[in-house]
């Protein structure tokens, strides 16, 4: 599967929900609270994700970060069984980070436009144009160009890392600023 994806930082989400509602084309889907558990993979990004009211996928993800929109090349597969999985998993690989998030999502044609407070991170909006047989890479990019211009009021920079970059680097800083850590006078 593939999709063209691009993320921003977003510091009003309430007037930004109001916005998507209000426009004709756009749908809401669905708020749910998620939970990815990633591992320490050698081939890219390895994660779980647990979601509210849907089974659970192990996804794997294909792409490099990037402040432009980026196409992501990846995998689902549906788990049957989540403890041992996330166990299996956990035994071979170790857990890197787990990032939990509420996401909303709303959709322009094939564009998904998540609304994201991430755990310890903040708010983000995410959109994510699916290639398919229906919508190729020119018809996803013309579509997520398009809601992408609507919304460009509520648009700043593009974020260029994932949600697993920006944790791993807070992390990092957290680290970093404690006691232990800090040099004394």
């Amino acid at each position: 599967m593939k999709n063209i994806e691009i993320k921003y930082r977003i510091t009003e989400p309430q007037r930004l929900r109001e916005f998507l509602i209000s426009l004709p084309e756009v749908k809401f889907i669905y708020r749910h609270r998620q939970v990815d558990t990633y591992f320490r993979s050698e081939t890219g990004r390895l994660k779980i994700r647990e979601e509210e009211e849907r089974p659970a996928f192990l996804i794997r993800y294909f792409r490099k970060d990037a402040d432009t929109p980026r196409i992501s090349d990846y995998s689902l597969t549906e788990i049957s069984d989540l403890q041992q999985t996330l166990q299996t998993y956990t035994d071979r690989y170790g857990i890197l980070a787990r990032v939990e998030k509420w996401r909303e999502l709303f959709m322009f044609r094939n564009v998904r436009i998540h609304l994201d407070e991430v755990s310890l991170l903040g708010g983000f909006l995410e959109f994510e144009a699916v290639i398919s047989e229906e919508y190729d890479e020119p018809l996803s990019q013309q579509n997520l160009s398009q809601v992408m211009e609507r919304m460009q009021p509520f648009l700043s920079q593009p974020v260029p890392d994932g949600y697993l970059e920006l944790t791993l680097r807070r992390r990092e800083i957290g680290n970093h600023n404690t006691p232990s850590n800090r040099r004394r006078p």
